[in-house]
Order: C-alpha cells, then structure tokens, then sequence
C-alpha cells in the first residue's frame, strides 16, 4: 500500500474511532450479546445454539450497522466541509483518495469486530458454554461480506448524500440476500419484464447469503473449503468492480 493511501487509510480510521456513531453501535452490540444471560433459562435446552446465533448475528448486524451510517458519509463529508479541495491540492490522486477511504473503513470495522468477539467469547464463558474458535469461521466469511458492502457504501457515498447513501447500501444488503429468490422469481414469473429485471438484479447485485454460514458453524456442520474459497475470491473480485467504478465516478467530479 502507497504512503499516500496509507496516510488517508490512518486519517480516516483517526476520525471514525471518535464517531459517536461507531462508540454508539459498539456499545449497542456489546449490550446486546449480554443480554444472552437473561433469555439462557428461555431457550429450552437449547441455550447453547441460541445464545452462538444470537452473537454472531448481532457481531454482523452492528457491523452492517457500522459500514452503512459510517461509510455513507466517508467521501461525501469531505465535499461539504471543502476538506476534498485541501486533500487533491496536494499530491494525492483521486484513487488514492477512495482506496484510503475503503481501507481506513475496513481498519475499523476490523477492530470493531474484534471488541465484539472479544464481548461474545466472555458471554460464552459467563454463561458456560464452551466457546469454540471454529465460530470464528463465520466471523471470517461476514468480513468478507463487509469488504463488499463497504465498497457499495463508498460507491454511493462518492456522488449521493448520506441519508440516501444508507438507504441504498442497506438495500443492496438486504436484496442482495435474497439473489436466489430472484432467479427463482425470474424462471415462474410469466412476465417479461419482471423475468428481465429479476435477471437483470440477479446478475448485477451481489450474492451475499453465499457468506451466512452461522447456521453451519453453531450446529457444527462440516465446511467445504472450496466453497469458502471461491467466495472469498468473488469477494475481492465483486469489491475490486465496485472501487474501480467509485474512482471512475469520483473522477469525473469537478473539485
């Protein structure tokens, strides 16, 4: 990574640890997963997968949370206060400046991340459950998948503001579980044109229920490398599209 990408990456993860936003969600999710020790006498036997789902779900929600309200004001913020005019004034290339951006986002949703792992194992232990680190593989591919919404993020936070920034990631999230549905709409639905726009959202938005495997690893179902593999690699490649037409946007721009 260049001195000047890491120098953005560093500034941006400075400004978005002190974001209330962020300390607000941590909290929320740290909360949350405590709450694990009242609904333990309600799960009927079952404490032990209740309390593994409910973690790892709140870990990706609070994330999801995180890389929608955070990095839909990322490079839009930058425009309002004039800053952008300050930061390509200097020798800095306009990818440089998105790729910063992406990087110093994914910094702190990494260490995000591993606060509330770090919470999940203590509920784990608190409550008496033994805490296996093959959950951790779930937390693995949900990086994945956050590597892809925090590019969209980018992408929409680059020429929209952040309110509809955060609408529009947070649909492509949610559509963008349920692609399999498309295609299912697409081959039973007798119109044409629902049969091309299901098609059409099949194909151009991401899969990302390739990436839930909590169901798998709190019920100890054996994984499939290949499979994690191949999803990890249509990750970078899904992530490495949606950057690459975030600088061609944000180049067009006149600053």
């Amino acid at each position: 990574m260049g001195s000047r990408i890491r120098g953005i990456a560093l500034n941006t993860f400075r400004e978005a640890i002190r974001d209330k936003v962020l300390l607000t969600l941590l909290v929320f999710a740290i909360l949350v997963m405590g709450s694990a020790k009242v609904i333990q006498p309600l799960a009927l036997g079952e404490e032990s997968k209740v309390i593994k789902d409910l973690g790892l779900a709140s870990i990706t929600l609070f994330c999801v949370l995180i890389a929608v309200l955070v990095g839909g004001r990322l490079v839009y913020k930058e425009v309002e206060k004039r800053t952008i005019y300050i930061m390509l004034s200097k020798p800095v290339r306009r990818w440089e400046f998105i790729l910063g951006k992406y990087f110093g986002l994914m910094a702190v949703l990494l260490v995000s991340m591993l606060i509330m792992t770090g919470g999940f194992y203590i509920t784990l232990f608190l409550t008496g459950i033994p805490a296996s680190a093959y959950l951790l593989w779930s937390l693995l591919m949900t990086l994945f998948e956050l590597a892809i919404l925090t590019a969209v993020a980018i992408l929409f936070s680059s020429f929209v503001t952040p309110i509809t920034s955060a609408v529009f990631t947070f649909a492509v999230y949610f559509v963008g579980h349920l692609t399999r549905d498309l295609r299912l709409l697409a081959a039973m639905s007798p119109s044409p044109v629902v049969k091309a726009v299901s098609q059409f959202l099949y194909y151009v938005l991401p899969n990302l229920s390739n990436f839930n495997i909590r169901g798998e690893v709190v019920h100890n179902v054996l994984l499939h490398p290949q499979a994690l593999a191949l999803s990890a690699l249509y990750a970078v490649v899904y992530t490495a599209t949606l950057l690459l037409v975030s600088v061609a946007i944000f180049s067009r721009k006149d600053f």
